[in-house]
């Protein structure tokens, strides 16, 4: 019950499910969540109504790509980061189509390339 308060706590200050399961390790030796409360740290933010809207994973490889064309725009010449570029949006392509399919992204959810700097902003 504290673990979960805290966790919840820690949402509101906008910490990531990863940032707090490594926050509550380090701080108070609590190596799984899931051992000590019975759910997941995803899972008790979901049940608070605290969970991120896009999935962690997504928004880093989103974020990563929109660094990479911040990139590009100063380093045109840079082939490897157009080719890297590539296959970051590609892999968000292909797991954005997996949450579709699971239900974690809306249907109409849709990955543009110039609208991402808002979603990671």
């Amino acid at each position: 019950d504290d673990v979960n308060e805290h966790i919840c706590k820690l949402a509101k200050k906008g910490m990531t499910p990863s940032q707090i399961g490594v926050y509550l390790r380090d701080s108070f030796g609590i190596p799984q969540v899931r051992t000590v409360t019975g759910n997941k740290v995803l899972r008790i933010l979901k049940l608070n109504g605290l969970a991120p809207d896009l999935p962690e994973d997504l928004y880093h490889l989103i974020k990563k790509a929109v660094s990479i064309r911040k990139h590009l725009e100063k380093n045109r010449a840079d082939t490897d980061s157009k080719f890297r570029l590539i296959l970051v949006e590609s892999r968000i392509h292909r797991l954005a189509r997996y949450y579709k399919k699971t239900k974690k992204l809306p249907a109409t959810w849709k990955y543009v390339s110039q609208t991402a700097s808002a979603l990671v902003a």
